[in-house]
């Protein structure tokens, strides 16, 4: 049997998957990638793709998504090591292979990805890494890819006239969203500043990027990072880590206003140590009230707190007055990093996936396990401890940087969670169903 069956009861009694299938690659073209290792005691959830050829991470970078889901699929963009290049992935659930779709996306290794299916078109941004906001260089530029989707073949097919280009710099992370006027918003760091652009003319015409015009926006730390959302059916916002102020703070802009009028930032939370480069941000689709969510990692573990501080926080945007509240996910005991959420919109329920080490704390952010904990939205609250581990490559604890979708899951997709092993050069995910009710 390939390695990486399930066997695991997952937390609140739902069940990790169907009957464990055998993990295994796609078949590239033209060659194959090396074949996964042998079945290992231990192992939770399934082993994909090689990385190998696209450096370390390559499941990063925090706020953005890899994955999305379509025509009743689960699709990916991963790295096919034969040609060097990133290509298109369908899940066959009833083998749990990564299936190479041939379709080409960034045919650069070593950029990363975020992805939004918007019910019609796929729309991909890719990027060329840069460590920091301040190693970020030029001529590396940022571009937009746009895709159609045949249904009868089910195939994606790159529009005429992309890739456009979003900037000219490497960035450390940078992620997109689409708002209700049919515009498309990117943002990143850049100089220790947070940038901003968006289409001015169709998909594949981007105005001049721009410093988000709000005086929170400068002067960061060159680690911090950014993210944008589209909410409530007629806004878009942009949250950004400020570690020199300890704050995450969150900048709001109007449909149809000019792309450089944005209302007064919203402070989601400030404190001492209250802010790290880990953002990952949500909004239930379909809900026009407003509700977004957003976890985040604090700092203080690097200032000698306690261990029962918080180290992982789920941030909560109240629609009626624009205001967040925050709610302890894990602790510094936990040992948690690099988190992720998804929202359950048919059973209202928040979902994180976070790494961890098995056991001990050599130190927050160390790889290992990739562990999943829950909580009703209508009353926030995380159990306590490392939460159910979902990904586990028991020969090399080396599991990290957990991606997954923009969109709200049901019970008809289920939750996948992608990740990687940069020990073994390997991709990982867990097919996860939910309840029915």
């Amino acid at each position: 049997m390939a390695r990486g069956s399930y066997a695991l009861a997952l937390l609140l009694g739902m069940l990790l998957g169907a009957a464990p299938a055998h993990a295994g690659l796609a078949k590239p073209k033209p060659k194959p990638d090396p074949a996964p290792a042998p079945a290992a005691a231990g192992d939770i959830g399934y082993v994909g793709p090689s990385t190998a050829g696209d450096g370390s991470a390559a499941t990063g970078e925090k706020p953005e998504s890899k994955l999305w889901w379509n025509d009743g699929a689960w699709w990916a963009v991963l790295f096919h090591t034969s040609s060097q290049t990133h290509h298109i992935f369908r899940l066959d659930r009833s083998t749990q292979q990564w299936i190479d779709t041939g379709t080409a996306v960034d045919n650069r290794p070593k950029t990363r990805s975020d992805a939004l299916w918007d019910g019609t078109r796929l729309y991909v941004s890719s990027h060329v890494r840069a460590s920091s906001s301040a190693d970020a260089a030029s001529g590396n530029p940022a571009r937009l890819y746009r895709y159609s989707y045949d249904a009868a073949t089910k195939t994606y097919t790159r529009d005429t006239g992309f890739p456009a280009q979003i900037s000219n710099y490497s960035s450390e992370t940078l992620t997109i969203d689409k708002d209700s006027t049919g515009t498309l918003w990117a943002t990143w760091t850049q100089g220790s500043k947070v940038y901003v652009n968006n289409t001015t003319g169709g998909d594949a015409v981007w105005g001049t990027p721009f410093v988000l015009p709000i005086t929170a926006a400068t002067a960061l730390d060159s680690d911090d990072i950014s993210s944008v959302v589209t909410f409530g059916g007629t806004r878009t916002g942009v949250m950004w880590s400020h570690q020199p102020k300890s704050a995450i703070y969150f900048a709001e802009h109007i449909d149809g206003a000019s792309r450089t009028t944005w209302a007064v930032t919203r402070t989601a939370i400030q404190g001492p140590n209250n802010a790290d480069d880990h953002i990952n941000i949500r909004t239930l689709q379909d809900d026009g009230s407003g509700r977004v969510y957003a976890i985040i990692k604090t700092s203080l573990d690097d200032a000698g707190a306690t261990t029962s501080a918080p180290l992982i926080m789920l941030l909560a945007r109240d629609p009626s007055t624009g205001e967040w509240s925050s709610y302890p996910v894990a602790r510094i005991k936990d040992c948690h990093t690099r988190p992720v959420l998804l929202l359950d919109s048919q059973h209202q329920t928040l979902y994180v996936f976070m790494t961890a080490p098995d056991s001990g704390c050599p130190y927050t952010g160390y790889p290992g396990t990739i562990f999943m904990k829950s909580s009703p939205m209508a009353s926030i609250a995380f159990p306590d401890g490392r939460g159910t581990p979902v990904i586990r490559d028991a020969l090399s604890p080396n599991m990290n940087n957990a991606t997954t979708t923009k969109q709200s899951v049901t019970s008809a997709t289920g939750m996948v969670v992608l990740a990687s092993n940069d020990s073994t050069q390997r991709y990982w995910h867990a097919d996860l169903p939910l309840g029915s009710s």
